[in-house]
């Protein structure tokens, strides 16, 4: 499936703490609740849309979400004001095609499509592919969007609740770029190098490579 939406001009990462669980996760959307019922609420309807929040970096906030969950826990560590807007999404399909309505509604913000590293103690431990959420104003105003945001994840995923997280949360969410039910080596990597050539091979296809460019201010 060809994306719709644009790359941005520059891979990113997030480095997490080496105490923190990453390849089975069990509590991807409480940990979110920590800082608001509504931000947990759109972390569980993300995996109602094939996706998983990963990251929000904003004014209001701070450095929060599922692998940034120290921050939530030690807001010491949050490093003090944090200008602009920048939310993070693994992506999908449905994630894509919902972001795209809900970004005619927010003309400050841009979304694009990227890699992202997550990396433990210098470590490269995962590579996805994400959807990132960027607004440049200092004064964005989160509130207002994530009461959208969890609307457009209701009508787009035809829940009102999530069901799926339920099911993360009790017998842990499992997250990996490579499939872990193989333990075959061989099917491992050929999966990963399929993996590493998407974005390339889908720009070879579209055409001149449809890129934008990302703000210094997501700080990532």
């Amino acid at each position: 499936m060809t994306s719709i939406l644009p790359y941005w001009d520059q891979n990113i990462d997030l480095d997490i703490a080496p105490w923190l669980p990453y390849g089975k996760d069990y509590s991807p959307v409480t940990v979110n609740e920590m800082l608001s019922p509504q931000l947990g609420a759109v972390a569980g309807l993300a995996f109602e849309l094939q996706s998983e929040f990963l990251y929000l970096r904003s004014f209001q906030s701070g450095n929060v979400g599922t692998l940034a969950r120290q921050n939530i826990i030690d807001p010491g560590r949050n490093g003090g004001m944090e200008l602009g807007f920048t939310m993070v999404f693994t992506y999908s399909e449905p994630m894509e095609k919902c972001i795209i309505a809900l970004m005619r509604k927010f003309t400050s913000l841009r979304a694009a499509l990227t890699l992202c590293g997550v990396w433990s103690s210098g470590v490269l431990i995962d590579e996805n592919k994400v959807i990132m959420i960027v607004s440049e104003d200092p004064f964005f105003d989160e509130g207002v969007f994530f009461t959208a945001l969890q609307k457009a994840f209701q009508v787009f995923s035809g829940k009102m609740k999530p069901n799926i997280s339920f099911f993360a949360e009790k017998f842990g969410y499992r997250r990996f770029s490579i499939s872990y039910e193989t333990d075959n080596v061989t099917q491992m990597r050929i999966t990963q190098a399929l993996f590493d050539i998407e974005l390339d091979s889908t720009k070879e296809l579209t055409g001149p490579t449809p890129e934008v460019k990302l703000p210094f201010t997501t700080g990532l």
